[in-house]
This record gives structure tokens, C-alpha cells and sequence, in this order.
């Protein structure tokens, strides 16, 4: 004959959802030291960590060696433009007085908004900027500086003279009916 015992155990689903939380068991107390052990850097973890860490650094090094190849490309280009225009004369230079006439200005348009442009000799321009004129006479080019655009007129300077151009109407062509 067998003897059973008085006491039932408790269910296991209670047991399993809400433990107790007076009982301290070696089991619990081992796991909850795993748990605790388990970090960041224990494992792939600092695998991970060096990995992005290395490609950090590798992207800022390229980074700074590329803006250092920019500097000096850019410094090259500055030094070649720069050797392009100091160029010096042996003798003094001769004034040349060239007329220049209006008919060489042609301004075929005139912009009064913000900033006021023209189109002079098929070049647009606003005020400040520079056009090259070609003398038909002799094979000089001529400087000249837009001073003021106004309606229908534009004032134009060498550095000595002021010469006012007006706009220009174009000419209608009538077709052949």
C-alpha cells in the first residue's frame, strides 16, 4: 500500500507567472548573475563596437585627405592664373587715345528689376560689370565699365570718359505676301 501525501503541490502556472519573491534559490541567483554578466563588449559585441569604430575613423580620414587634395588643386589653379597676368613691361607704357564711337555699342535690351541688366553687344550685363570692346580701325580691345542702366539709356565708363548708349529699336521686317 502506498501512502500520498497530504500536501498538493502548488500549480504550476502561478508558479511559473508571478514567483515568489521571498524564495532565493541557487538557481535564481546564478541566473540573475548570467544576466548581469552579459554586456555590450561580451561576445560579437566588441566586434561590432571596433568595426564601426574603424570605419568611423577610416571615413574621417578620407574625409580630410580629400579636402587637402581640393586645397591644392585649388592653390595650383591660383598660382597658375597669377603667373598668367604678372607680366611685366620693359619700356613705360604709351598712352594710346583711341574715339571710341557709339556705334560700336549696341544695346538691344534693358531689365529695370533687381539687379537692373542690359544686353550689350549680345552680352548681358548688370551694373558694375565689364564689357571688351574690339576697335574696327586698329586691333585694340577697349575696357569699359557698366555705370548706370536707366530707361532706355545705359552710361559706360573707360576709367577717364563716360559714353551713353541708348537702346536700340529693332528694325521691322515686313515678309513678302
Amino acid at each position: 500500500m502506498r501512502l500520498l501525501s497530504q500536501q498538493t503541490p502548488p500549480p504550476r502556472l502561478l508558479n511559473t507567472v508571478v514567483p515568489e519573491v521571498h524564495e532565493k534559490t541557487p538557481e535564481r541567483i546564478g541566473m540573475r548573475s548570467r544576466i548581469r554578466g552579459v554586456s555590450l563588449f561580451a561576445g560579437n559585441g566588441r566586434a561590432i563596437f571596433l568595426g564601426i569604430a574603424l570605419g568611423a575613423a577610416l571615413l574621417c580620414t578620407v574625409g580630410v585627405l580629400y579636402a587637402r587634395h581640393l586645397a591644392a588643386r585649388r592653390h595650383a589653379e591660383e598660382e597658375r592664373q597669377l603667373l598668367a597676368v604678372s607680366t611685366q613691361s620693359i619700356s613705360p607704357p604709351q598712352p594710346i587715345v583711341i574715339n571710341i564711337s557709339a556705334d560700336l555699342i549696341h544695346v538691344t535690351a534693358i531689365s529695370l528689376g533687381h539687379p537692373r541688366l542690359a544686353i550689350i553687344n549680345g552680352q548681358q550685363l548688370g551694373e558694375g560689370e565689364q564689357i571688351t570692346i574690339h576697335t574696327p580701325a586698329a586691333s585694340i580691345a577697349v575696357t569699359l565699365r557698366v555705370l548706370k542702366i536707366s530707361d532706355g539709356r545705359i552710361d559706360l565708363s573707360d576709367g577717364t570718359q563716360t559714353i551713353s548708349a541708348r537702346l536700340e529699336m529693332p528694325s521691322i521686317v515686313h515678309p513678302k505676301l
